[in-house]
């Protein structure tokens, strides 16, 4: 690798939604809530209600859990909350610019349903605050540095 990528790299940093924006977080937990309640209300079983909270939580995990986010000279690691994703740099074909994340596709992966859908994209948050630009940047320029990568900068794309 060249001299300005050890420059930008290692990084990292962790984003948690729900602790960055408090007020969402709230209203997430009384959703979740109130929906386990209607459900135990219809159901008249508790059971029903405890598995209602237990999905709409798993659902919800990357709002409510803590993501890291680790660059290094190889590869970008993803950790979250129920599996560790690795990207090594030089796979990445195209990257999409979102305003608080960045995703990242491999070659050859393709948009499909059923088993294996999301196989080769990794979302990268970026969390919040003043940094955004600055690790949406490093990201850039490693993916610059190591390879030719497209980079769409319209999130509406």
């Amino acid at each position: 690798m060249t001299e300005s990528l050890q420059e930008i790299i290692p990084q990292q940093w962790r984003c948690w939604p729900a602790l960055d924006r408090p007020m969402a977080g709230l209203l997430a937990c009384a959703f979740v809530l109130l929906l386990a309640w209607s459900v135990l209300l219809a159901t008249d079983d508790w059971m029903w209600g405890a598995l209602c909270i237990i999905g709409l939580f798993l659902a919800l995990i990357r709002f409510f859990l803590p993501t890291d986010v680790v660059l290094e000279v190889g590869q970008i690691i993803l950790r979250e909350p129920l599996r560790v994703r690795v990207m090594p740099w030089n796979s990445i074909h195209i990257c999409k610019d979102g305003e608080d994340a960045l995703l990242l596709i491999q070659g050859g992966a393709r948009r499909r349903w059923g088993l294996g859908w999301g196989l080769g994209r990794m979302q990268v948050p970026l969390g919040c605050g003043t940094s955004v630009s600055y690790r949406k940047r490093c990201i850039k320029e490693a993916l610059r540095l190591c390879k030719a990568v497209p980079i769409n900068s319209n999130p509406a794309q």
